[in-house]
């Protein structure tokens, strides 16, 4: 077949040259033509015949594979003729009519048969074990007390020792196997877990801890096939893959992996496993903290859908001392608001809740009294957005104004949007939210006995008291700055956070002119401590994020303390320079367009971050130089 293939590309170069030159008559002989024909006719045949050679090579040489197949597994069922046959003697040692009537007979006559049987399914053992050695199969050997390796074996299950250190084997479950010195399978072992403090044993949850991984490959065959069998081979439940081109020199494609992971040991042997595969792989959020690893966090729009069962208290359940704890139709009512909540994802409208009379009499009750003191208390950006919701989102004191027409209207003027909720979430879920701008609101209302109390956030909170000054730029970028510092940040800054936001978005007091205004929700939505705020009794301190997040402050009672904010964006650069300071090992910002969350991690990232900032500058200075003309 060679011959034939070099027969090919001498006659095509001999071939060229003839059609090169008869391009170049005018008219070409009959000769010409003639021996340009006779020379594609041999070409024709040369291929012909390349092509039944090719053809009679790929036949042969599947037959070649299929017979080496066929021995394979005829001289490896030969070899197991010998197992077989032991193991039959092992069997026949106790017959059948001893162990049909294995009563009648002595002890010692069936310990002397079990000693038999246990002797043949040894020998049964070691013959197995030569044939697999005959043919590449050999058993790892994994002592008690080794240290644990995620490339011989998968940690089946992790307890503390007292008498054996952390990272070691205290058990072998199943032994592995190598195949010609790869690994056929691993071997299951239960490993020495480090003691863990009562904070840290609370982190394991039942479902799993909640982990994200980020890993870096280049484009060859295998690549991805290997990092994923090691995942696999720990034994975790994948619950999302993405992938994306790489924007990290000389890789090519990263991939983003969601798991549920056992505990944090686990996730550390997906590490190790990860890193024989590839060098650039780290954890991007995880439940449990393990090394390399910072407490999960989302990462697109759509991981908010995982908070919509997480509530804390609330919601559908009341606690015995609500209001409506002991009316069975509101209790019913609110259990429908919540399973629409429930059941919402993102990308989906808000549901929408038709209100009733009862309800929008609450309502109108507590909307009359509040709008009456805003204009001598609410802060004034509050004040100029009020009106523009009454124009546009339906607010008055007749109707409770739809989630969905609230949240599109302040998607037009600031990006926010709103988002149902079953009833309190955790700080870090709620904070985090805000990264994206995103706001959980709950849609029920307050019991109708007690309209000016409730114990919780409804709806009447966040209409009233946080939708309007999420329409403001300045406080919309302030609430994300504090949403931006929670991903990703230790239980301890999440508490610091949460107090910030306490004192500022929920209870904040800030100085305009010569006055203090009202701008916190628990202060808009409450006519009593909306009063109390701004008089001499409570005292009034200059915010100052690291002082702010060190005050208690009671939950039950007006504020004995409020601290007074310059401005928005004097808060908003205040909590920036806080988050600083923080003990996080990386920096984020959101990214609009893609509505999603970027580490800032690496020296690639940042300079394509530098990148986009002097864009900007050249788009501002353009600007600039317009208007000095």
């Amino acid at each position: 077949m060679l011959r034939n293939l070099w027969a090919v590309r001498t006659r095509t170069r001999s071939v060229i040259p003839s059609l090169q030159c008869a391009r170049s008559y005018a008219t070409p002989t009959p000769e010409l033509l003639e021996e340009r024909d006779k020379k594609l006719s041999e070409l024709n045949d040369a291929v012909q015949r390349c092509m039944a050679d090719k053809k009679s090579l790929e036949e042969r040489s599947a037959k070649e594979v299929a017979t080496k197949r066929d021995y394979a597994i005829q001289k490896f069922a030969k070899d197991l003729l010998d197992t077989v046959d032991v193991l039959g003697m092992a069997k026949a040692s106790i017959p059948s009519d001893f162990r049909s009537n294995i009563k009648s007979h002595s002890p010692e006559e069936i310990v002397d048969k079990l000693s038999n049987l246990y002797q043949g399914m040894a020998m049964t053992e070691s013959e197995l074990v030569k044939t697999l050695k005959r043919h590449g199969v050999e058993k790892l050997d994994l002592q008690k007390g080794a240290k644990f390796d995620a490339t011989k074996a998968q940690s089946v299950v992790t307890k503390e020792v007292s008498d054996q250190q952390p990272g070691t084997v205290f058990t072998v479950k199943k032994p592995g196997y190598t195949l010609r010195g790869r690994p056929l399978r691993l071997a299951q072992v239960g490993v020495v877990a480090e003691k863990r403090s009562f904070a840290t044993q609370a982190a394991v949850q039942p479902n799993g801890l909640k982990t994200t991984l980020c890993f870096s490959i280049t484009d060859k065959v295998g690549a991805l096939e290997n990092c994923l069998a090691a995942i696999k081979a720990m034994d975790v439940s994948l619950t999302r893959i993405e992938s994306r081109p790489s924007r990290t020199t000389g890789w090519d494609y990263d991939f983003f992996v969601d798991l549920n992971a056992r505990d944090a040991f686990q996730v550390n042997n997906i590490l190790e496993g990860l890193r024989q595969h590839t060098t650039d792989v780290r954890v991007l959020g995880s439940d449990s903290m393990t090394r390399d690893s910072v407490p999960w966090f989302p990462r697109k729009m759509t991981d908010l859908d995982t908070f919509a069962e997480k509530v804390l208290e609330m919601g559908e359940e009341l606690s015995s001392d609500h209001p409506g704890a002991h009316d069975p139709v509101y209790r019913a009512r609110r259990a429908d608001i919540t399973t629409m909540a429930k059941t919402f994802r993102t990308g989906h409208p808000v549901p929408r809740v038709d209100y009733t009379d009862a309800e929008n009499h609450t309502w109108g009750k507590v909307y009359r009294r509040l709008t009456a003191m805003y204009k001598t208390h609410a802060c004034r950006e509050h004040q100029y957005v009020f009106p523009l919701l009454e124009q546009n989102c339906g607010y008055s004191d007749k109707q409770i104004p739809q989630l969905e027409t609230v949240s599109r209207f302040l998607k037009d003027c600031t990006g926010f949007t709103i988002r149902p909720v079953m009833g309190l979430l955790t700080s870090r879920d709620f904070l985090n939210a805000f990264a994206f701008r995103v706001f959980h609101s709950t849609q029920y209302i307050r019991h109708a006995s007690q309209p000016f109390y409730t114990p919780e956030p409804d709806v009447c909170h966040e209409l009233l008291g946080h939708a309007p000054l999420f329409a403001d730029p300045d406080f919309a970028d302030f609430s994300q700055e504090i949403g931006l510092a929670s991903l990703g940040a230790s239980d301890e800054d999440i508490k610091k956070l949460a107090t910030i936001f306490w004192f500022t978005a929920e209870f904040g007091v800030c100085r305009q002119g010569d006055e203090l205004k009202a701008y916190g929700a628990g202060l808009l939505s409450s006519f009593g401590e909306l009063e109390y705020c701004l008089s001499d009794k409570p005292e009034h301190r200059p915010f100052e994020p690291a002082r702010t997040a060190e005050t208690e402050y009671p939950i039950t009672t007006f504020q004995p303390v409020y601290y007074v904010a310059d401005s928005f964006k004097d808060a908003q650069e205040k909590v920036r320079d806080f988050a600083a300071n923080m003990n996080r090992p990386f920096s984020v910002r959101y990214n609009a367009l893609t509505q999603s969350i970027e580490v800032l991690d690496t020296k690639d990232k940042m300079l394509r971050f530098a990148k986009g900032i002097r864009d900007d500058m050249k788009t501002l200075t353009t600007v600039i130089e317009s208007f000095s003309h």
